[in-house]
């Protein structure tokens, strides 16, 4: 910091100053503005900052050299970081990462695009024997709709993984098949399958299947898995068990029609 003083002595004699002066605009540039009259001298005094000068008023700083740069210093577009910058000066906009927003979605939410629930049929022809096997079939596969939640376009993807069968008779059963005919298994009517059900009495049976399901969601950038499943619950459907009887005849009912029993 740089002090001058300047005295400057006047040829009349001055009275003194019986209150403050104001500064001079050539004072005010200075940075400080002092005035002492004592009738005979004025005196100004005024400081004045220059860089790479001492704060220290008894060190004189004249004829210093200016210290060398910094090479550490920073344009103003260095201090810019990629969120932004408290400089305010910064050379570009500040750079969010792209992070994909997803709305907390539940598998409840997803009832809307349930699939269309699935009807079991048993073979033969919905009727079966007491005592033999009826095969049970439900043809379930995977599924994809489209629509909006919290009006955001999504994808939902449905995997059918399991089959609840109620059979009417109080039996129940979950399998993790949907089904086969016999003939789709080369198989003989009334052998065991991986979904037939023995029923021990004779009379009609309301017989259903729900179909539980796993689901996925596409919001645009790709499959993502939704906790828990979501089960479709299928009509009933009336199966007839009759019962069998058994007798030693000659000839079937082909070879005679009009026999006993035909």
């Amino acid at each position: 910091m740089l002090t001058a003083v300047l005295a400057v002595a006047v040829l009349a004699l001055l009275p003194a100053a019986t209150g403050s002066t104001g500064c001079s605009d050539s004072a005010l540039a200075t940075g400080g503005c002092g005035v002492a009259n004592d009738g005979t001298t004025l005196t100004i005094t005024g400081t004045q900052e220059r860089p790479g000068t001492s704060t220290d008023d008894s060190t004189s700083d004249r004829g210093d050299a200016d210290p060398p740069a910094d090479p550490s210093r920073r344009t103003p577009s260095d201090l810019c970081s990629p969120l932004g910058s408290r400089v305010g000066n910064c050379a570009t906009a500040p750079v969010l990462p792209t992070v994909g927003v997803v709305p907390s979605i539940t598998i409840s939410d997803l009832e809307q695009f349930a699939p269309q629930a699935i009807t079991t049929a048993a073979e033969p022809g919905d009727i079966g024997i007491a005592g033999m096997q009826t095969n049970f079939i439900a043809v379930a596969a995977e599924q994809t709709r489209t629509g909006t939640i919290l009006g955001v376009p999504i994808t939902v993807r449905f995997t059918p993984v399991a089959y609840d069968y109620r059979y009417g008779d109080g039996s129940t059963a979950t399998l993790d098949a949907a089904g086969q005919t016999w003939a789709m298994l080369d198989q003989a009517q009334f052998t065991p399958t991986p979904t037939s059900h023995t029923y021990r009495n004779r009379g009609t049976f309301l017989a259903d299947v729900d179909v539980r399901y796993t689901a996925e969601v596409d919001l645009g950038s790709g499959w993502f898995p939704i906790d828990g499943q979501l089960t479709t619950d299928g009509p009933a459907r009336e199966i007839h068990i009759l019962e069998a009887r058994t007798a030693l005849v000659a000839h079937t009912c082909l070879e005679h029609p009009a026999a006993a029993g035909c």
